[in-house]
């Protein structure tokens, strides 16, 4: 969906008051994540896509950040500015000055993690920090403890980044993400001790399931945006499913005949 006016999302109720009903696959319930904001409704990973995502609804919204020159974290899934900013530059050879300085054709910009962070706190959703690189972890968990937004917040990413943000935490919550049909090992897992198993969607399997069941482990997926494919998911054992079309997958898992749909809490 292509939103012409993002405040027209945005008189939408608030998440808070929407109305609730089972779920899928059981009685569990589902938390639906939206990846880098509401990128069918705005730039990914700006404030306007965090804003539109949490007023359609979204349980969980993922973020990815980087680390500018200056070592701030900014808000962005490529190492490079090329692809959405249209600068040949990585963010890691830029000043956060002059990150801040860019602007979209509707007036977007790059947001800090400081920036967003808050944006969806205050809305009650729970935000997955995706960190894609090694040096990203330890800013981040930093920022996440001064603005007091630990138990807010879900880790993913990089394996070194998650490792080191378990070295500084033992109470930060964590997705290992997890790129292959057979589970991670017992030392990785003994490293990183997640909360969540972080798996691409079509790794998912019941026998996979089952082990991280036995590890008390809850199951995430990404990234989803077929509704036949994400209730099929739900129905596999998928916890948390992340998808670049939350509104679709709100329809999606939500029971015909229901006003709403329960929602796993974070």
């Amino acid at each position: 969906m292509q939103a012409e006016d993002e405040t027209e999302l945005l008189r939408a109720r608030p998440h808070a008051e929407r109305p609730a009903a089972r779920g899928l696959s059981g009685g569990r319930r589902v938390a639906v994540v939206a990846h880098r904001g509401a990128p069918l409704v705005a730039r990914e990973n700006t404030l306007p896509s965090l804003r539109a995502a949490v007023a359609l609804g979204a349980d969980w919204v993922e973020i990815d950040v980087r680390l500018t020159r200056c070592g701030t974290p900014v808000l962005l899934h490529d190492a490079t500015l090329d692809r959405l900013w249209d600068v040949p530059r990585a963010v890691a050879d830029v000043d956060a000055t002059e990150v801040a300085g860019l602007t979209g054709p509707a007036g977007e910009r790059i947001p800090t993690l400081r920036e967003a962070l808050p944006v969806c706190a205050a809305a009650g959703v729970t935000v997955m920090v995706d960190v894609p690189a090694p040096d990203g972890g330890e800013a981040s968990l930093a920022v996440v403890r001064e603005l007091g937004l630990l138990d807010s917040c879900v880790f993913a990413g990089d394996l070194t980044a998650l490792a080191r943000i378990r070295a500084a935490s033992s109470e930060a919550r964590i997705a290992l993400s997890w790129e292959s049909f057979l589970p991670p090992g017992a030392d990785l897992l003994a490293r990183i001790r997640p909360q969540y198993l972080n798996t691409e969607h079509h790794r998912l399997t019941r026998p996979l399931v089952a082990w991280a069941r036995r590890r008390g482990l809850a199951v995430s997926v990404w990234t989803v945006d077929r509704p036949a494919r994400m209730t099929r998911l739900a129905r596999l054992g998928a916890d948390v499913i992340i998808t670049n079309d939350p509104e679709l997958a709100l329809s999606a898992l939500t029971p015909p005949g229901c006003a709403g749909r329960v929602v796993r809490s974070a």
